[in-house]
């Protein structure tokens, strides 16, 4: 019985000692943790989003992707294909693509899986 009792207390220690130690991950977008409060053209360019100056943006997100190595930030309209997406650079100008094809095959290859900014109901 005693070592049934040492056995279940020596799992929660190592299982609370297991959980407690997070390792911090730096999820820096263009140097920024949050991008959305720290790059001023963000702040701004999502809070016009958010009030709707773009047009219905009911269904807008945007995520961070990687372009040549670099943080992009894309911005869809319609999360479901990216008809009406943006693709924009750290400092807010567009990313400039060779030619229609380099642009499509970014496109098709947009992974979607880090959200920055959500429109908020």
């Amino acid at each position: 019985m005693k070592f049934k009792g040492l056995t279940i207390c020596s799992i929660l220690i190592l299982l609370f000692l297991g959980c407690s130690r997070q390792e911090a991950i730096n999820k820096s977008v263009c140097g920024a943790i949050n991008p959305t409060s720290e790059l001023p053209w963000l702040k701004e360019f999502t809070e016009k989003m958010q009030k709707g100056d773009y047009g219905d943006c009911s269904r807008c997100v945007m995520y961070l992707e990687k372009y040549n190595s670099k943080d992009v930030l894309i911005v869809e309209n319609f999360p479901d294909n990216c008809v009406l997406c943006q693709a924009r650079e750290c400092d807010g100008s567009y990313v400039k693509f060779k030619d229609f094809e380099e642009n499509q095959n970014f496109i098709n290859g947009l992974r979607k899986n880090i959200i920055i900014w959500k429109y908020k109901l």
